[in-house]
């Protein structure tokens, strides 16, 4: 009797450890998929302050170059009036002659 009842938990032993070890592989390909993507994560938040850095670091070159380009057109424009004055002027001159 007591061999019967050792061979029947020997066998439920058996089977539970048959059912319990897959289940623990599983659980550590988890752990390591969470851990992975939990770096992924971090890096992704690296990336995007990163890029943000970049965005703010544009816009201030920007403004930069947009206030460097309006001076330089404000430039042109005086030059062009003063070449539109001079040849008014020298076709005033040649007309009056």
């Amino acid at each position: 009797m007591v061999s019967l009842v050792d061979g029947v938990l020997l066998a439920a032993l058996v089977g539970t450890t048959a059912c319990v070890l897959p289940l623990y592989l599983k659980l550590k390909r988890l752990d390591r998929a969470q851990a992975e993507y939990g770096r992924a994560v971090a890096a992704s938040g690296h990336a995007l302050a990163s890029a943000g850095e970049a965005v703010r670091s544009f816009t201030g070159e920007g403004r930069e170059v947009l206030e460097a380009l309006s001076a330089k057109i404000e430039e042109a424009k005086a030059t062009l009036e003063a070449l539109e004055a001079g040849r008014r002027a020298a076709v005033r001159a040649e007309s009056g002659r």
